[in-house]
């Protein structure tokens, strides 16, 4: 969604809410050891190194750039998935 649709939706006077809702997070790992045939999920057989430090760098500057759209609501539940996210290093995670 393009930045002036969620600036569209986010503009005053078109919800009323008595407090701001909480946000749940899920962050995508898409890396596999291999591609199960019946995964639906966006993910990737790992082929030679995983780029696990750009990826994470990634998700970070994406988080970052979405903070002026979700300032003030409180976080409740963070779920990492989507691949095998134990192929991520302790650090990394």
């Amino acid at each position: 969604m393009a930045q002036k649709d969620i600036q569209h939706y986010m503009r005053s006077g078109t919800l009323q809410l008595s407090s701001l809702p909480p946000l749940s997070l899920y962050v995508h790992l898409p890396w596999c050891l291999k591609k199960c045939p019946y995964c639906d999920f966006n993910s990737h057989e790992m082929s030679g190194e995983m780029p696990e430090q750009r990826y994470i760098d990634a998700v970070v500057a994406d988080l970052e750039a979405s903070l002026p759209l979700i300032w003030g609501r409180p976080v409740h539940s963070i779920f990492i998935g989507g691949g095998t996210p134990s192929l991520f290093s302790p650090a990394g995670d």
